[in-house]
């Protein structure tokens, strides 16, 4: 068995985010998946990148139970995107940015809440007594330096409210007790941090493959910049 992982397109194909589905390896996981999906999810699927634990792999590659597998689809508008039009490579890679906008603050919050039921696990195995205010500790969580794994230069963002990770998110916050983590036992403590780890680790994903997806449209920007079929000032002014 193992964790199966879908975004965008295969998402909507398959009509669920995440399931787990038997198989030794990749492919026999996928063929699992396109019996129990069907045939749009299996037409998606052939125009899709495949990775294992955040990684691209061969459909032989063993997995396990503690193995994830993402089904990636391509940039929106097909795989050929030297195809598109220089205001469509553009229109794409803005909104690319601003998805990616939104996952990385909403695992920046996930991470953030990870932090605080962690710290209250630590804070019961070492004995200290709990104070009143159940806002201690968490200037300290938030006041340590975390990296971000991106070198990409600060955007502004402005994340709607309503964005489905952010109400995934509160739904799983409140599913899981994170509200009142003094009041968990410990068991129920250790579900909460496991939840928000998992969830942490599959908007990470998504992250990453946004990266790709951007990576992609900017080096196709590039090659006609130096290949001559469009000037800098045209390649760098996204209002036109």
């Amino acid at each position: 068995m193992a964790r199966l992982l879908l975004f965008a397109s295969a998402r909507e194909a398959a009509g669920v985010s995440r399931d787990t589905v038997a198989g030794a390896t990749v492919a026999e996981v996928l063929g699992v998946a396109k019996q129990q999906f069907g045939p749009s999810f299996e037409a998606v699927l052939a125009s899709c990148t495949v990775w294992l634990n955040g990684e691209e792999c061969s459909p032989d590659a063993l997995v396990g139970e503690a193995d994830e597998i993402a089904v990636l689809p391509p940039v929106s508008g097909g795989s050929d995107i030297s195809a598109l039009s220089l205001d469509q490579l553009r229109a794409q890679r803005n909104a690319l940015q601003d998805e990616e906008d939104a996952v990385s603050f909403v695992r920046r919050l996930a991470q953030g809440r990870l932090d605080i039921a962690r710290d209250e696990q630590r804070r019961r195995s070492s004995g200290v007594p709990s104070s009143a205010d159940i806002t201690d500790g968490i200037t300290r969580v938030f006041a340590e330096e975390r990296g971000s794994g991106s070198n990409r230069p600060p955007r502004d963002t402005a994340v709607v409210v309503d964005h489905p990770l952010v109400l995934e998110l509160e739904t799983l916050c409140v599913e899981s007790g994170f509200g009142g983590l003094r009041q968990l036992d410990d068991a129920e403590l250790e579900s909460c941090c496991q939840q928000l780890s998992e969830f942490e680790a599959r908007v990470s994903l998504q992250r990453k493959s946004l990266f790709v997806q951007i990576d992609a449209l900017s080096s196709e920007l590039v090659r006609r910049y130096r290949a001559g079929s469009t000037n800098v000032d045209a390649l760098l002014d996204e209002n036109n």
